[in-house]
């Protein structure tokens, strides 16, 4: 079935995924109720629009790898189809090394980076709490060094917090430890490294600089104007990012509210937080495709394929960001299919897409 893609929420829009197939490149999956996943694919014409096929169809549509077929399994069997979920799927099969040992060393040492965030969130998250029920001058960040004194002072705010509330002191700790988990993508307020998702924010920035000065380098190039609108799009998709991060981190502001509303709601809270990790999602490839790219030749021909992976936010993003939701529609050179399907381009094109997830963080 080949659909208008402006879908109405991100659920509908699907995820992306790191297939390495090249015709699945910037294909997307979504959960279906009757075939428990759909994949939404680019028209293969290089028109507008996206195929929505079952596991069936995409088989008569190419052949895909092992490490897409075992993949598609992965995500099938995940409870929620979200960002965080695909992903961990997607590092737990590189670490087999389904997708090179590249990929398989990159995917441990981002999980070792997860863990790390997570512990470094947890501790900021409970520094943020000290300081805003019993102000001491603290200062909060990454080199605040935990002594016996701050573990006591902790212990007392924590029990008297949980004797207010009404809830034992373990849970609260358990609460603060899930919700790290939810805010290490994030990052806080708090001097500390930039976390993932303000990283890739950054980029996406820069790639749209990048593209921008290229466009201006070649202004009679019939790929300037391309290149400048995939660079309004990736600006569109930073102003969102901008706003949803900035709604998350105010999150924490209030510790005793956030502890609350978790308690209570934590699918909301769930809800919330994830909105950067959704607007964000999808441009980390398209980011890396022009970052790997650097003669004008090369970049010609991927600006096509870059134009394929650009994410449309659906309008459930339009009170999330600033200005206009809708994004430009950016029509792929078709003569890109041609090379897939060709074995050689192909078998290239696999190689090249397994480089690519080896610098995925």
């Amino acid at each position: 079935m080949l659909e208008s893609h402006q879908p109405v929420s991100f659920a509908e829009r699907g995820v992306a995924v790191p297939f390495t197939t090249p015709q699945l490149a910037a294909a997307r999956v979504r959960a279906a109720a009757r075939t428990g996943t759909e994949f939404l694919v680019p028209n293969p014409s290089g028109g507008r629009g996206v195929y929505v096929l079952h596991w069936g169809g995409v088989r008569q549509l190419c052949r895909p790898t092992v490490h897409d077929t075992l993949l598609h399994q992965k995500i099938g069997r995940l409870p929620v189809m979200d960002p965080p979920g695909v992903r961990r799927a997607a590092r737990l099969l590189a670490t087999e090394g389904m997708a090179g040992h590249k990929a398989a060393a990159a995917a441990v040492r981002a999980a070792d980076a997860e863990r790390d965030g997570q512990t470094l969130t947890n501790f900021l998250l409970l520094l943020t709490l000290m300081e805003q029920i019993e102000p001491a001058g603290l200062r909060i960040g990454a080199g605040t060094e935990r002594t016996p004194a701050l573990d006591q002072r902790a212990r007392r705010i924590v029990t008297r917090l949980a004797a207010s509330s009404g809830r034992a002191v373990g849970q609260i700790g358990a609460d603060l430890e899930a919700l790290s988990a939810l805010f290490a993508a994030t990052g806080l307020d708090a001097e500390a490294p930039p976390a993932r998702l303000p990283r890739l924010r950054d980029r996406l920035d820069a790639t749209a600089d990048s593209l921008v000065t290229w466009a201006k380098r070649y202004p009679e190039d019939i790929h300037a104007g391309l290149a400048a609108s995939l660079a309004r799009a990736a600006r569109r998709a930073v102003a969102h990012a901008d706003a949803t991060l900035r709604a998350t981190r105010v999150m924490t502001r209030d510790m005793t509210g956030l502890l609350q509303a978790w308690a209570g709601a934590p699918d909301e809270v769930a809800r919330q937080t994830s909105r950067p990790e959704w607007v964000l999602d999808g441009w980390e490839r398209f980011c890396l495709l022009w970052e790997t790219t650097a003669h004008v030749s090369t970049q010609r021909a991927i600006l096509g394929e870059m134009a394929q992976l650009a994410p449309v936010l659906p309008r459930e993003a339009m009170g999330w960001g600033e200005g206009r939701t809708e994004a430009e529609a950016a029509v792929p050179d078709s003569r890109l299919n041609d090379g897939w399907r060709a074995g050689g381009a192909s078998q290239g094109l696999i190689a090249r897409n397994e480089r690519l997830q080896a610098l995925s963080t």
